[in-house]
């Protein structure tokens, strides 16, 4: 028993990595144990010796994604200018992105998919989300009530900066050719601070082009 500890223990960083891959690749429906133990280059008892079943080392992934983007978007609050922090949490994202494209794409995959298998795993990527979604108005709120920004709705708009930049950070893993994170943070950050219009708009404008109808032919 002992021999098959010793034996078993370095395969663990190369079942991850694999597992990590395929499920960011094929998902978890479409990849199996066996797939993970020829890409680890292990055999599925050494997977088996580490993880209980497939169900097992696809949470534990999960669970290491949402630690590691909690914990990068928890550095972004201080007492600095709000401005500065919405810069930051753009830039954490893309990096997030640039730096585990596998782990981020297995968290969008099981949004998209509603956490069909529930637990502790799918309650922590909501935590997470709704932490995301706080951070964001906090820092709009300290925005407005120093004049740096619009007095907007903070929980309104903080839903709307947060879905942005998720689907930001989806077009930012598939752009072709890639795209560097500053270059990409610079031009969102140009766009969210100074708006798209070459002069800005009143409300009672915003709400006529809402209101505009199609043109006839």
């Amino acid at each position: 028993m002992r021999r098959t500890s010793r034996l078993a223990a370095p395969a663990r960083p190369a079942i991850v990595a694999a597992a990590r891959r395929l499920f960011a690749q094929r998902g978890f429906a479409g990849t199996s144990m066996r797939e993970i133990a020829a890409a680890a280059g292990v055999s599925k008892a050494a997977i088996y010796h580490h993880f209980r079943d497939k169900d097992r080392l696809y949470r534990t992934l999960l669970g290491e994604a949402v630690r590691t983007l909690t914990a990068a978007m928890s550095r972004v609050f201080d007492d600095g200018p709000a401005s500065v922090q919405l810069a930051r949490m753009v830039v954490l994202r893309l990096q997030f992105a640039s730096d585990h494209s596998d782990l981020l794409r297995m968290l969008m995959q099981e949004q998209l998919r509603g956490g069909p298998r529930r637990g502790r795993t799918w309650n922590a990527i909501v935590r997470n989300r709704e932490e995301e979604l706080a951070l964001f108005e906090k820092v709009l709120e300290r925005g407005i009530a120093r004049g740096e920004f619009k007095p907007v709705d903070p929980a309104l708009s903080a839903q709307a900066l947060a879905a942005a930049l998720q689907v930001l950070t989806a077009g930012f893993l598939t752009a072709t050719p890639p795209v560097e994170v500053a270059e990409v943070t610079q031009n969102v950050l140009d766009v969210l601070l100074n708006g798209l219009a070459a002069r800005p708009l009143p409300q009672v404008e915003i709400a006529e082009l809402l209101n505009a109808k199609e043109p006839t032919t």
